[in-house]
């Protein structure tokens, strides 16, 4: 496998392990972010740039969280 290949899988594998920042689509209006990734494996808390709707990440379970009220 070449260095090119190792590094797409471990990025598809970890969002942000390697890039630092990932794509997310906001789970309120669906607007695409880039969102930082400061721990790959923890989780972090964001608010949307277009509709301040504020979600957290697990980055480890690969869940978005917010309330939907």
């Amino acid at each position: 496998m070449s260095l090119f290949h190792d590094f797409f899988a471990y990025e598809f594998a970890v969002p942000g392990g390697i890039l630092e920042q990932t794509e997310l689509d906001c789970p309120f209006c669906g607007e695409s972010l880039v969102l930082p990734v400061n721990e790959p494996f923890g989780e972090e808390s964001y608010q949307c740039s277009e509709c301040s709707g504020a979600f957290e990440v697990d980055w480890g379970e690969g869940q978005v969280r917010y309330d939907a009220q």
